[in-house]
């Protein structure tokens, strides 16, 4: 089982590779085959990077039923799905119809649960970063309240 949590910064090297941080490629390494999955995310602004065997067991459960209402969204999902394998000291290489999601070549590799998200930077800050801010006062980290 995954728990994937926090975010890291990275640059894409000359070859269109990065480096998955170590925690992350030690636990997908041990229990993941070694393997990730790349989609883009719902929205396109970002990859979802899915263990090996998180997304199997997604598939196990997503078996193609013509009679099912849902299949626009499972073909779009697996039919846009990379596999990629993780090489030397944990990385992954970006396939190149998905580099243009970070025109600086740099990605925010995000922890969520069980699977990972990759990022531009700056479209993190201005899709999500904003938004989960923490007030130092609000963590408890300020002035204690004063007593009235």
């Amino acid at each position: 089982m995954y728990l994937f949590t926090g975010q890291r910064d990275h640059k894409i090297d000359g070859k269109d590779r990065i480096v998955v941080p170590s925690a992350y490629a030690n636990a997908i390494t041990a229990t993941g085959k070694g393997v990730v999955y790349l989609v883009p995310g719902p929205d396109g602004g970002c990859l979802e990077a899915y263990p090996g065997d998180v997304f199997e067991a997604m598939a196990g459960g997503q078996v193609p039923n013509r009679f099912d209402g849902d299949l626009a969204r499972k073909r779009a999902f697996f039919s846009n799905a990379e596999r990629c394998e993780l090489t030397g000291p944990g990385r992954i290489s970006i396939p190149d119809r998905f580099l243009a999601l970070f025109p600086k070549r740099e990605v925010r590799i995000c922890g969520f649960n069980t699977y990972l998200e990759l990022w531009d930077p700056q479209r993190w800050e201005v899709e999500v970063g904003s938004g989960i801010r923490v007030d130092a006062n609000q963590a408890g980290g300020g002035k204690p309240p004063s007593k009235a």
